[in-house]
C-alpha cells in the first residue's frame, strides 16, 4: 500500500490505494486515471434547490463536491445529480458569485471541474391583508413590499385575478357578494423561485338602506303637495320622480319634500333612496290624482259650549259665487244612528269668496272670544241662526258624532265625519271620531281641526273608519287663533 494525496477545493484529501505491478511493484500496471463530465448551472437563487446534472464518471472511486458557501459534500456511490440550496446568508450568496468545484478521486491526480454560479436573491413579499370588507366597497391591501421579484399576481378567490406592477404599494378589489375568500398574492422570481402572501377574507353584506316617507295621494293643481315624514337611512343619495317629468335629488337628510303640479291627472311619485355600492335601493311610491281646486272645509271648531265654527277656504284663483254651495249637518244619536233619513239642518251660502279666502260659519250663540277672533281676521262670515233651516236648528250645532257636508249645486264635495252609512241609518261612533287623546276624548270633540297645508280639495266621502290625523291638525279645544286665517 502507498499513499496518494490529492487536493481539491476546501483541503487535501488522503486516499489509500493498494499499488501492485511487476517487477516489484513497478507503475508499468497502473489503472487509467478518472475522468469526469457533468453540467454545472451558471445561476441559482438563493433559497430555491440548484442543480448538477448529468454527472459521468469513468475508473473513479469516489465523488466530491464544495458548493463554495463552505458546504462540502461526498455521497457514498456517485450520483449523477446533485442538488444544493444556498442560504441567502452565505457570504458568497451575499457577495452575488459562488464556485462549484466538483471533483472525481481514482488512480493519480484528482479529476476537478469548476464552475461559476450567479446567485441572486430571493424574492420577498409582504403586505397587510384586511380580515374583514363590505361588499360593493372596496377591499385594499396595504403596505405591499415586493422585493428581488420579476412578476406580481394576485388571486382575490372570487375569479377575478391580476399581475400589478411589483412596484406597487396597495391594491383594491370590490367584492360583489359577501362570502369567505382566499386571497392569494405570488411574487415570482428568477429559477422558478417566488414569495406567497395568502390570507382569508371575509366579506360582509353592504348595509342596506331604508325609507319611509308619507306620500300625497291627492291635490289641486297649481297647489302645492307635500311628501312628508322622510327617514332615510343606509343611503348616499336620494331621488323624487314625481310622475309629471319632474326630477329631483335632495339632500338624503331631507324630511319633506314639495312640488306643484300644473295640470290635473293620476302621477306616480316615486321617491329612491341608494346606498353604498352592493345594497339594493329602497324605494317609496304611490298614486296621486291632481284636480281641479274647489272649495273646502278648512276648520272645524267644536268646543265648549255654544263654541262651534265652520271654516270653507277658496284655494282656486278666481272670486266664487256662493249661491251655488250650501252646508249640511246629518244629526246622530248618542248610539251614533242617524236620526233622518237626510239632513238634519241645512244653510245655503250666500255672497262672494275672493280667490284664496275664507268664509267662517259660526254658531250665532258663540261666545265673544271666537266672534272677536273671526271679526279681528276680517273674513267673509255668516252668522249661522240667521237663516232658516229645515227644522229651525243650526248646521253649527254639531257635538263631535255628526256628518257635517259642504255641497256645491246639490252635490257633495267635502266632509267631516262618516258618509257612508247616511242613507241606511247604519250605526257610527256614539263619541265621536278618531284615536281618543291623551284625555281619553275623542279629535272630533273638544278639538279644533286645522286642514293641513296643501290640501286643495275636499274629501267627500268617508268611512266609519275615517281618521281625522290624515287630512288634519288637531289643536286644544278652543282653539280659535287663526280662525278665518287660512
Amino acid at each position: 500500500m502507498k499513499k496518494i494525496k490529492f487536493w481539491m477545493a476546501g483541503g487535501a484529501v488522503t486516499v489509500l490505494a493498494a499499488m501492485s505491478g511487476c517487477g516489484g511493484g513497478g507503475d508499468g500496471g497502473n489503472p487509467p486515471p478518472p475522468t469526469l463530465s457533468a453540467t454545472l448551472p451558471t445561476a441559482a437563487t438563493a433559497t430555491v434547490p440548484v442543480t448538477i446534472s448529468g454527472i459521468t464518471t469513468t475508473n473513479a472511486s469516489a465523488l466530491t463536491v464544495d458548493w463554495g458557501d463552505g458546504t462540502q459534500d461526498a455521497p457514498a456511490t456517485i450520483p449523477t445529480s446533485l442538488t444544493h440550496t444556498y442560504a441567502a446568508t452565505a457570504t458568497c450568496v451575499k457577495a452575488g458569485l459562488c464556485t462549484i468545484d466538483l471533483a472525481v478521486l481514482g488512480w493519480g491526480p484528482a479529476v476537478e471541474q469548476k464552475g461559476a454560479v450567479v446567485v441572486t436573491p430571493a424574492p420577498t413579499l409582504a403586505a397587510t391583508l384586511p380580515a374583514t370588507g363590505t361588499a360593493g366597497q372596496p377591499f385594499t391591501i396595504t403596505g405591499i413590499a415586493a422585493a428581488n421579484g420579476t412578476a406580481l399576481s394576485v388571486d382575490w378567490g372570487d375569479g377575478v385575478k391580476e399581475t400589478p406592477a411589483t412596484s406597487s404599494t396597495t391594491l383594491t378589489h370590490v367584492y360583489g357578494a359577501a362570502g369567505n375568500y382566499t386571497v392569494d398574492m405570488v411574487l415570482t422570481g428568477s429559477n422558478n423561485s417566488s414569495a406567497e402572501k395568502k390570507g382569508s377574507v371575509t366579506i360582509n353584506a353592504a348595509a342596506q338602506p331604508a325609507l319611509v316617507a308619507t306620500l300625497p295621494t291627492s291635490g289641486v293643481a297649481g297647489m302645492a303637495v307635500s311628501v312628508t315624514g322622510i327617514a332615510a337611512t343606509n343611503g348616499t343619495a336620494m331621488g323624487v320622480d314625481w310622475g309629471d317629468g319632474v326630477t329631483e335629488t335632495p339632500d338624503v337628510g331631507s324630511t319633506s319634500l314639495s312640488h306643484i303640479y300644473a295640470a290635473t291627472g293620476t302621477y306616480t311619485i316615486s321617491l329612491t333612496l341608494a346606498g353604498s355600492p352592493g345594497s339594493t335601493p329602497a324605494q317609496k311610491s304611490g298614486s296621486i290624482t291632481i284636480g281641479t281646486p274647489e272649495l273646502f272645509f278648512s276648520e272645524y271648531v267644536e268646543g265648549s259650549s255654544n263654541n262651534k265654527a265652520l271654516e270653507i277656504y277658496n284655494p282656486t284663483s278666481s272670486a266664487v259665487d256662493l249661491s251655488a254651495y250650501s252646508i249640511q249637518m246629518w244629526s246622530r244619536s248618542a248610539s251614533g244612528v242617524p236620526v233622518a233619513s237626510t239632513a238634519t239642518q241645512m244653510l245655503a251660502l250666500t255672497g262672494t269668496l275672493g280667490a284664496g279666502k275664507t268664509l267662517v260659519i259660526y254658531n250665532a250663540s258663540s261666545s265673544a272670544t271666537l266672534t272677536s277672533a273671526v271679526t279681528a281676521s276680517g273674513t267673509l262670515t255668516q252668522a249661522d241662526g240667521t237663516f232658516a233651516s229645515t227644522n229651525g236648528h243650526q248646521v253649527t250645532s254639531f257635538n263631535g258624532n255628526d256628518t257635517v257636508f259642504l255641497l256645491k249645486s246639490g252635490t257633495v264635495i267635502d266632509a267631516i265625519g262618516a258618509t257612508t252609512d247616511l242613507a241606511s241609518g247604519g250605526t257610527g261612533p256614539t263619541a265621536g271620531w278618531g284615536a281618543a287623546d291623551a284625555s281619553g276624548t275623542m279629535l272630533t270633540v273638544d278639538h279644533t281641526l286645522r286642514r293641513k297645508a296643501g290640501i286643495g280639495r275636499g274629501t267627500p266621502s268617508l268611512d266609519e273608519t275615517w281618521d281625522p290625523t290624515v287630512q288634519w291638525d288637531i289643536l286644544a279645544k278652543d282653539t280659535f287663533t287663526g280662525l278665518g286665517q287660512r
